[in-house]
């Protein structure tokens, strides 16, 4: 009888943990490492964001003694679209340090970009943090929303 009950909790906290793994996009939910755009109202889901490029570079890395190596990062956010871009949210699957991260604000394994930033079109928006190892983190664009 205990059985049934621990297989039922378990398949309740799998079945939470799978749909909380998706990204809210509209009435709609994005897959991971999907991204999720608002152009002019109509919500979608795509798995490459062609609107907004992201371009890390490694501007510095050092070895701290048992921590091991860190690198400092700086990010590029292009918009390569003919529209002003707002309300940007950056994924990552790096544990990053909220105190390490310039331009952007860590929300868990999301960076939001503040609200007043908006990306005119072709243009660019630059953040940075420091990463621990020898890499820079996995990107990539969570949410956008394109204006007219």
């Amino acid at each position: 009888m205990k059985t049934k009950y621990l297989i039922a909790i378990l398949l309740g906290l799998l079945a939470v943990s799978v749909t909380s793994a998706h990204y809210q996009c509209g009435r709609y939910a994005c897959l991971p490492g999907h991204t999720c755009i608002c152009d002019n109202g109509v919500y979608r889901c795509v798995y490459v964001c062609e609107e907004l490029m992201i371009t890390q570079t490694i501007t510095e890395s050092w070895v701290d003694g048992t921590q091991g190596p860190s690198v400092k990062v700086n990010v590029t956010a292009f918009n390569h679209s003919p529209h002003t871009i707002k309300d940007i949210v950056i994924a990552t699957d790096a544990k990053l340090n909220a105190g390490q991260i310039w331009g952007a604000q860590l929300n868990g394994y999301f960076l939001n970009m503040a609200s007043y930033v908006s990306i005119a079109p072709y243009k660019t928006h630059n953040f940075g943090y420091i990463n621990k190892g020898d890499h820079a983190a996995h990107l990539w664009v969570q949410n956008i929303y394109i204006t007219a």
